[in-house]
């Protein structure tokens, strides 16, 4: 997983590891990132023992408020991607998402810049 911050290197000023743990298949990431423009990014990425996936992707403007979050936490579930889904900034109400990794957002980031 941290192989791809390094293809999409260009993609950051900086970004540091808050947190990883890992057991087998199972894993913990925490990481804090600046965009090159200077938009911040928080990942937080869990897989239990179990198989259950748990993430949330937090891109923030340079002044810390809201662009988009990608998460799956099953609190939308008429949404067609559900429990995948974005909130975007002024809008009230998530849309679907099939951004489900880094891989994807990073390529979405890369895309979107």
């Amino acid at each position: 997983m941290l192989y791809l911050f390094e293809r999409y290197a260009d993609l950051f000023h900086s970004w540091k590891i808050i947190q990883y743990e890992q057991e087998g298949d199972t894993y913990m990431l925490r990481v804090a990132a600046t965009l090159k423009d200077s938009s911040q990014l928080m990942i937080r990425d869990y897989l239990f023992e179990d198989g259950r996936r748990k993430y949330a992707y937090q891109w923030m403007n340079a002044d810390h408020t809201l662009h988009r979050r990608w998460d799956n936490a099953p609190h939308w579930p008429d949404i067609a991607t559900a429990p995948h889904h974005v909130h975007i900034a002024g809008k009230t109400q998530p849309e679907s998402s099939i951004i489900t990794n880094l891989e994807d957002l990073f390529q979405f980031l890369q895309d979107w810049l």
